[in-house]
């Protein structure tokens, strides 16, 4: 049976202090509930080839672990680096893929060390690979800077153990002046610098109030 609660809990990640408040909803695993009828029923025909079993649990796609209305803050000697909010997260820790995931999409907020908004994303659905702890956004992702500039595209990840951030899906970029850039992948380090876009295209808005010929 579902257990809910309202904790508040602290974990480290990457060196991070992580903060997270959330109302959870555990459930017991599937492979719980098929060894209890191996137990109870011994004339029951079990299967006893595991990576069949194991196959049988992971279509079941049950969490292991879900919450409702998210609020994960990541901070670094007491200083806030980013602000997670999600209305659904659902943790897998007993399939294939081991992850966390944000069914229902998510809204991050990145901060300066000095406490400033750099910057911010929105996406309608995202997930973190507990393995090689990369991040992938997809479905209507944008991501809006301080200073204006919006990112555009269906695919966004994040390798924060390689500091670098990347889609292979067509991306947009609109700089505060209105000037348009696109590609068809984009790559950048984790911090928006050493931009790359691969068939890229730039739309330029001239300012009509500047002579034609420039020094």
């Amino acid at each position: 049976m579902a257990r809910r609660s309202n904790p508040q809990g602290k974990t480290c990640f990457g060196g991070l202090l992580v903060e997270q408040k959330m109302q959870v909803s555990m459930k017991i695993s599937s492979r719980i509930y098929l060894i209890i009828i191996c137990l109870t029923f011994p004339l029951f025909s079990c299967v006893n080839d595991m990576e069949t079993v194991n196959k049988f649990i992971d279509t079941e796609m049950e969490p292991d672990f879900m919450g409702e209305n998210v609020e994960t803050l990541y901070s670094d000697s007491a200083r806030l680096l980013m602000r997670l909010t999600a209305p659904v997260f659902k943790q897998y820790t007993s399939a294939s893929e081991q992850r966390r995931e944000f069914p229902e999409g998510l809204h991050v907020w990145f901060y300066e060390k000095t406490g400033e908004l750099k910057a911010e994303l929105t996406a309608n659905w995202a997930k973190e690979d507990l393995a090689t702890e990369i991040w992938e956004a997809r479905s209507n992702v944008v991501i809006t800077s301080a200073e204006g500039e919006v990112l555009e595209t269906e695919q966004f990840f994040w390798d924060p153990g390689k500091g670098i951030v990347y889609s292979e899906k067509f991306t947009k970029a609109t700089k505060k002046d209105g000037s348009i850039t696109t590609g068809e992948t984009f790559s950048a380090n984790q911090d928006f610098t050493n931009i790359v876009f691969t068939k890229g295209r730039a739309t330029i808005i001239l300012n009509d109030d500047e002579p034609e010929n420039q020094p």
